[in-house]
C-alpha cells in the first residue's frame, strides 16, 4: 500500500494505492469491510463518512468505499463485489473530521 497524510486544523486527508495480495477479498454480501489504516491512539473520526474509490472490482468503480468510523479506516463493499489477489487494486482519497 502507497500512501500519504496530510493534517490541516481538526481534519485528516488520506490519499492511498492498496493492492491485495495472496487473498481474494470477494464481498458476497453489501457493507462487508476489510480494514487499511487504525488512527493513532487520541484520534477518533467524528463521525462516519465514507468517499467512493476507483477499483478494478467485478462490479466497478460503484462497488468500493472507503470509511471511517472512530478508529477504523476501512475499505467496504456497498454491493457484492470480488477484489482479484493478482491484479486487485483499489486508490482513494478520505478526508476524516477528527473529534
Amino acid at each position: 500500500m502507497d500512501y500519504c497524510t496530510a493534517l490541516v486544523g481538526g481534519v485528516l486527508f488520506i490519499s492511498f494505492h492498496a493492492k491485495r495480495i495472496a487473498k481474494n477479498w470477494t464481498a458476497d454480501a453489501a457493507w462487508l469491510t476489510s480494514p487499511l489504516f487504525t488512527l493513532p491512539d487520541g484520534y477518533q473520526c467524528a463521525f462516519e463518512c465514507q468517499m467512493p474509490c476507483v477499483s478494478n472490482s467485478s462490479i466497478g468503480v460503484h462497488g468500493i468505499f472507503v470509511s471511517a468510523v472512530r478508529k477504523d479506516i476501512a475499505l467496504r463493499a456497498a454491493d457484492k463485489m470480488t477484489l482479484h489477489a493478482d491484479s486487485g487494486w483499489v486508490e482513494g482519497c478520505i478526508t476524516v473530521p477528527l473529534a
